[in-house]
């Protein structure tokens, strides 16, 4: 029974150790990505977007498939119900022609416009991943700031007990230290508030060990602008979704022309007999001649809306390639002004532990002390901050240029959260 026992133990422990692995295993930008897209509000409605898009797509181009109608009357003059079936084929109908043509446009349509939805749910996701970040180094730097002051006052009250420090020493330190375990407070609350926005859009708290940031990073791959402008033209979805919308204008002009115009259909109709009437079979050629004011008012709006479609378009080229060359800049500028404030925090910790021992030696004062500590935690903050908006503009570039947003989120992991 012992030895079943611990057999039964044993076996609970390594139960329990796998499941505290499986718990303890971080959620990365990718995966937080992957839970936005089953989770979030918006993305889903962008899916039933697209479904709706596309069956608009499919619709119009059956615009020119036959038509089947089936009725059944009862006359008042007669004493039996009267059944009609008539199939209608249309030949030429430049309406529907321009409803076919137009199908295509809506389908590139749909999908473009939900790739921009999928850009803009990435850039959302990591939008809270760096609030996330950015709160939770600056509750590290507070932490470290709150080590060194305690430390320091230790050290000013033995002075001042030893008749070797002033008591303004003392309470200088003692009123640095009760500021920064005070702003601990407020810095949990922007971390709690970070959390609820990356739960709002993934469904997830995340966990503390998630989106850590090392303290150093390399520079991550960048190709050429030439080639990523090149990208943007030919594949960027805000610009492929308003070439469509300007195509889709296009063959709405043909569509308002075509109201005013004359339309030959095959028609095909039998009327089932009843009583004494034997019913009756017809087939041939029917065509119709419209005449409507209102037609030819709205060729002109569809023409306007038309020239309105063809600036968007434009519009949409020229701001894209703009964002596109801006971030670049931004993000080359960025990755050499990362390695400096690297440096810099390497510099601020030297510098708070230089002044440290510079002050027991009595060669420093308390205000150069505390303000190297300041500096080092202004200094860490900045660096995490520098290097979260680095990543956000370097993962926009990517998908500015038409890189699937998964492989963006992949390749914005390995820079900022490189092991």
């Amino acid at each position: 029974m012992h030895t079943t026992s611990k057999s039964v133990l044993t076996i609970a422990l390594a139960f329990s150790g796998l499941i505290y692995i499986a718990n303890a295993q971080a959620v990365d930008l990718t995966g937080a990505f992957e839970l936005a897209k089953n989770n979030d509000p918006k993305y889903q409605a962008a899916k039933a977007e697209k479904d709706a898009n596309k069956a608009n797509s499919v619709a119009s181009r059956s615009a020119y498939l036959p038509g089947l109608v089936w009725q059944q009357s009862q006359p008042s003059t007669i004493n039996y119900s009267q059944k009609t079936t008539s199939v209608n084929q249309p030949i030429f109908d430049a309406a529907k022609g321009a409803s076919v043509a137009q199908g295509g446009a809506q389908s590139t349509f749909a999908d473009a416009n939900f790739a921009s939805q999928s850009i803009e749910l990435a850039q959302r996701t990591m939008a809270a991943v760096q609030q996330i970040v950015v709160a939770t180094e600056a509750i590290k730097a507070n932490d470290t700031t709150i080590s060194a002051l305690e430390s320091q006052y230790q050290g000013a009250k033995r002075k001042y007990e030893l008749g070797q420090g002033t008591v303004t020493d003392l309470l200088d330190v003692q009123v640095k230290f009760e500021q920064a375990k005070a702003n601990h407070l407020t810095l949990k609350a922007n971390l709690k508030a970070a959390q609820d926005q990356f739960n709002a859009i993934t469904g997830d708290y995340p966990a503390t060990n998630d989106f850590i940031l090392p303290h150093k990073h390399e520079n991550a791959k960048l190709n050429p602008l030439d080639a990523i402008l090149a990208k943007v033209d030919s594949d960027n979805p805000a610009i492929i979704a308003a070439m469509a919308n300007e195509k889709i204008a296009k063959y709405d002009i043909a569509k308002a022309s075509a109201a005013v115009l004359p339309t030959v259909s095959y028609t095909w109709q039998k009327i089932a007999g009843g009583g004494t009437y034997p019913g009756s079979t017809n087939n041939g050629m029917t065509i119709s001649i419209p005449i409507n004011a209102a037609g030819y008012i709205n060729t002109y709006a569809s023409t306007a809306k038309a020239r309105q479609s063809t600036e968007n378009r434009i519009a949409t080229q020229v701001q894209t390639k703009t964002q596109a060359q801006n971030l670049y800049a931004q993000v080359e500028a960025g990755f050499e002004s990362l390695k400096i404030r690297n440096q810099a925090v390497d510099s601020a910790r030297l510098s708070v532990t230089a002044n440290q021992k510079s002050y027991e030696a009595g060669v420093k004062s308390t205000t150069d002390v505390l303000l190297s500590i300041q500096s080092l935690a202004q200094t860490r903050n900045d660096y995490a901050q520098a290097a979260t908006q680095l990543a956000l503009n370097y993962m926009t570039l990517l998908l500015i240029g038409a890189e699937e947003p998964d492989q963006a989120m992949q390749q914005t992991q390995a820079f900022l959260f490189r092991k």
